[in-house]
């Protein structure tokens, strides 16, 4: 902490400025006093920036980003002026020293600060992925330590994960010390690679080193990208858990909850409380709490205008480089700002809510009315056929024009002043939630275009037919809108579709008109899997340990069996027959009876609903941490395990029945059909389901097969090159069709029906296609235009046909083909 200098401004909004925290390459953070008496940290852009437009576009995304999060373990955003001629935003002030002060003067934390690190950033990562984000910078000096736990800071290059980047063409945003693999590469990067990033900070934490060292940039991220970690000096058990985190392999690294188990196993709250860290780490912090509160019998001589109420006007002067005041301009009141975060429904109000689809060379419009646009993807796209050669309407206007920017910024530095008409008070979000509602992405999203028919170059085959049109998008027969919808498909019960929402909600949708839902159950957990359908209930997780049973007719309770405080459930896996079901968990074992010290067992579960009795199945140690995708069916466990292998286990004796080597190219999800399993490797194999042995397979011609679906007797499964779909025989192996498309988003299964398979797109704004399940002809593609981050297209057909697509907050019931 320094006292302000010359250059300093004396004020930020409404907010007097009391000493200078530190500076960065983004700016200076300021020590400030609100005029309620409340200190908080404030941001400030250094001037040279002020005139750059995708700067300034890159710091309203982190003002809105860091806006849309909640929870304990970050530091929320109280108020901010993204569009000021010094854009600024202030936050919580933490009294305490970043990871990185406190292991460069103090050494490395001990074993147990470690876990109670690794177990708060892992919810924070939770409140950041709930807000469809991905960090992108976790590092030891964007986490603050804290009296009551770990915050993660500094959303400067935080994005939504939706492709939409504003990077310079080859340029590397991050610190490459913790870097994960595939930002190395510039693959794409979702919330995985936030872990990778958090593997390195505990090992850091740990060791007082990072796992990855180099003496060129380029020397470095070839370690991140291809050498084994440097764990020395790291002890058990974090060397096994930063282990889980730095898989090169993001699908196999382990999830922010499970990390907070492993960590936490009793909760992160028990583990974070006072006296987590070593006593020279909480003497720096009681020192930073001293040295804040000299500030605090300051004479405060905010002006208040009495139009205005209590609410104070910002200081109307400043000290300028020579130590005189120079006038500046009074913002408006603050009573009459609205909130820089509002409703995203409210501004989406005038969107088109679906669409027959995308036109394929309408420029992708990035946040804010930033103007650019990007390549189009389509081929045989003719910018030219575009007005002003296929610029985006802000260029054709002359947005770029010195002086004006297209979101709203000069095009040169101005004068400072305090406060600009763009200053919006965040409200106070007071106690820990997860904010699950990404406004900036929300509110950015356009409509993709609609009316007349949208075009597709068939392509990457001899022979191809060239363009064709794709039919109309059916209208939906109802649309529910409501809370969050999770990441889980739709699951159906006697013409309703059932379906989870955030914050803890089972909600049964009529597929006749589900725009209401005929009933409502609160209290189940956010388990990323959909509820199942046994033991004569639709059964969900609840908190803890315990399992839920509701009618599927009304939604009244059946039953609640708690398993105790020596489990806690996390994922629901499925049904394994009439009466048993899987859940992925913890057993805590704790020794010599105490109730402190615990160590926990990752495991698979299977519950009996009739006996209320959990029976383990350890799972091979080369499974811990794996995301399990398995299909489950009577008498049969089988899922693609961590040494990329088919594997089967019985669910009756637990034991392993067979395991297939497939290779590194195993993808997680399997589809099982007629006592065959599917699963996609460097080639698509069928294998038996009682030995494992290989029926038949099949190769792509170029490219590579990614995902898969099956129905009746065909299987489906997506290819790279061309992009598009290929349909073969279930029984032989022979091909019945291929259907190309453009991009899709190669991570999701395929949702077969008995007319049309339904594929994703590439990005979840431009939403999926419908192809003839006969003939393999594309049929159509539907999108309501929103893009919301990670929240992907979940799909699910009944066996009528009829189409449940869930996105975000809304589900469309869409008519068979």
């Amino acid at each position: 902490m320094e006292p302000l200098g010359p250059d300093d401004p004396e004020v930020l909004g409404p907010h007097r400025l009391a000493a200078r925290l530190g500076a960065g390459g983004m700016g200076r953070v300021y020590l400030a006093r609100t005029p309620q008496g409340r200190f908080v940290a404030v941001k400030a852009i250094r001037p040279e920036l002020v005139g750059d437009r995708n700067f300034r576009i890159r710091f309203r995304r982190e003002v809105e980003a860091a806006g849309a999060l909640g929870g304990r373990y970050t530091a929320p955003v109280v108020d901010a002026d993204p569009d000021g001629p010094v854009p600024w935003l202030a936050t919580d002030y933490i009294a305490g020293p970043t990871l990185a002060e406190a292991v460069s003067e103090h050494g490395p934390l001990p074993v147990e600060s470690v876990l109670a690190l690794g177990a708060g950033i892992a919810e924070a990562l939770i409140s950041v992925q709930a807000a469809g984000l991905v960090h992108r910078d976790l590092k030891p000096s964007n986490v603050l330590l804290a009296a009551d736990g770990p915050r993660v800071i500094d959303f400067g290059i935080v994005r939504a994960a939706d492709g939409y980047d504003l990077t310079r063409s080859g340029a590397l945003f991050g610190s490459f010390e913790y870097m994960c693999p595939e930002q190395a590469t510039g693959e794409p990067l979702g919330p995985e690679g936030d872990v990778f990033s958090l593997g390195s900070v505990l090992t850091y934490a740990a060791a007082g080193h990072a796992p990855f060292s180099g003496t060129t940039a380029a020397t470095l991220l070839y370690q991140v990208v291809h050498s084994p970690p440097d764990l020395s000096g790291v002890p058990d058990p974090l060397d096994k858990i930063i282990s889980l985190c730095l898989t090169k392999d993001p699908r196999l690294r382990i999830t922010p909850d499970k990390l907070a188990a492993a960590c936490a196993p009793g909760g992160v709250e028990q583990v974070t409380g006072e006296g987590w860290l070593p006593p020279s780490v909480t003497a720096s912090i009681a020192l930073r709490a001293a040295a804040v509160a000299m500030f605090a019998t300051a004479p405060d001589d905010v002006l208040t205008d009495p139009a205005c109420g209590d609410a104070p006007e910002p200081y109307p002067y400043r000290r300028d480089r020579a130590g005189g005041d120079q006038a500046q301009e009074a913002g408006p009141c603050a009573g009459d700002r609205a909130p820089y975060a509002s409703d995203p429904a409210s501004r989406a109000s005038d969107r088109a809510p679906y669409a027959s689809g995308p036109d394929p060379c309408a420029p992708e419009r990035a946040p804010y009315g930033s103007g650019g646009p990007v390549a189009c993807e389509a081929e045989g796209c003719d910018h030219s056929a575009h007005p002003d050669g296929g610029k985006a309407p802000d260029e054709q206007r002359g947005a770029g024009a010195p002086g004006a920017h297209a979101d709203g910024s000069p095009g040169q530095p101005e004068p400072y002043r305090a406060a600009s008409t763009g200053h919006r008070r965040v409200p106070d979000r007071s106690g820990p939630s997860r904010r699950t509602v990404l406004a900036a992405t929300a509110a950015s999203a356009t409509a993709a275009a609609v009316g007349g028919a949208v075009f597709l170059s068939r392509r990457g085959r001899p022979g191809g037919r060239g363009a064709r049109p794709l039919g109309p998008a059916p209208e939906p027969a109802w649309v529910y809108r409501g809370d969050p919808l999770l990441q889980a498909p739709a699951v159906f019960h006697k013409g309703a579709a059932l379906v989870k929402t955030r914050p803890g909600n089972l909600l049964s949708l009529d597929l006749g008109d589900g725009s209401r839902p005929t009933w409502v159950y609160t209290g189940i957990s956010q388990s990323p899997t959909p509820a199942v359908l046994t033991f004569d209930a639709v059964v969900a997780l609840g908190e803890g340990s315990t399992v839920i049973g509701v009618d599927p007719a009304d939604g009244s309770e059946r039953f609640t069996i708690d398993f105790g405080p020596d489990f806690r459930f996390t994922t629901l896996l499925g049904a394994v027959d009439a009466r048993f079901i899987s859940v992925i968990g913890v057993r805590l074992q704790r020794e010599s009876g105490e109730q402190g010290g615990t160590t926990s067992t990752d495991t698979v579960f299977g519950v009996d609903l009739a006996s209320r009795r959990a029976e383990v199945i350890p799972i091979s140690p080369e499974d811990v941490g794996i995301r399990l995708a398995p299909v489950i069916i009577p008498g049969y466990f089988v899922y693609a395990d961590g040494l990329r292998n088919v594997t089967a286990r019985d669910t009756g004796s637990s034991g392993v029945v067979w395991r297939h080597p497939v290779g590194y190219d195993l993808r997680p999800h399997l589809a099982v059909l007629d006592r065959t399993v599917f699963a996609i490797g460097r080639e698509l194999q069928a294998l038996n389901l009682a030995t494992g042995k290989v029926r038949w397979r099949v190769s792509p011609d170029d490219g590579q097969f990614t995902s898969l679906g099956a129905h009746g007797n065909t299987v489906y499964v997506t290819g790279t090159d061309p992009s598009g779909v290929h349909a073969f025989n279930a029984a032989t192996g022979s091909r019945r069709w291929f259907c190309p498309t453009p991009r899709l988003n190669v991570d999701l299964p395929v949702t077969a029906g008995p007319s049309a398979v339904y594929v994703p797109a590439y990005k979840n704004r431009n939403g999926f296609y419908a192809i003839d399940a006969a003939r393999g002809r594309l049929l159509w593609n539907f999108t309501d235009g929103v893009e919301t981050g990670v929240n992907d297209w979940q799909l699910a057909c009944d066996p009528s046909g009829l189409l449940v697509a869930q996105h975000y907050d809304r589900a469309y019931g869409i008519p068979a083909v």
